[in-house]
């Protein structure tokens, strides 16, 4: 799936989706996807832990629960040696659910709201 189509998926059903981790489900208030560069010349692996692509798609998702903040450390790199894997799903048209596979690399918290910076690995759409 390209960027262009998963933009329209997600702008389109924006109010469907929710998070899923550590077993938990949480409600996204708002969601946007977009596509970031990397400050390197080719593709390379960081720090033995992940590979980094010159071209990332990236989601910002904001999320008024802020009981998440609890499962946000297990889910970053830095105190733990992989990424968590996080799901955002959706259920989008023709009873099908969209799940986007990401790995939190930033979250930032607010005083009714947490904001959290993810990169995209994977689309997967089912019926």
């Amino acid at each position: 799936m390209n960027e262009k189509e998963l933009k329209g998926i997600v702008q389109k059903n924006s109010s469907n989706f929710s998070i899923l981790i550590e077993n938990r489900t949480f409600i996204i208030d708002e969601i946007r996807i977009f596509q970031t560069n990397n400050p390197i010349t080719e593709p390379t692996t960081r720090g033995g832990m992940y590979f980094a692509e010159m071209k990332e798609l990236k989601v910002e998702a904001t999320i008024s629960d802020i009981t998440i903040l609890k499962y946000l450390s297990k889910a970053m790199l830095g105190p733990n040696k992989d990424f968590l894997d996080i799901i955002l799903q959706a259920y989008i048209e023709k009873d099908q659910t969209i799940s986007i596979v990401t790995n939190l690399t930033n979250s930032m918290q607010k005083a009714s709201k947490i904001l959290l910076y993810l990169t995209v690995k994977d689309v997967i759409i089912e019926s």
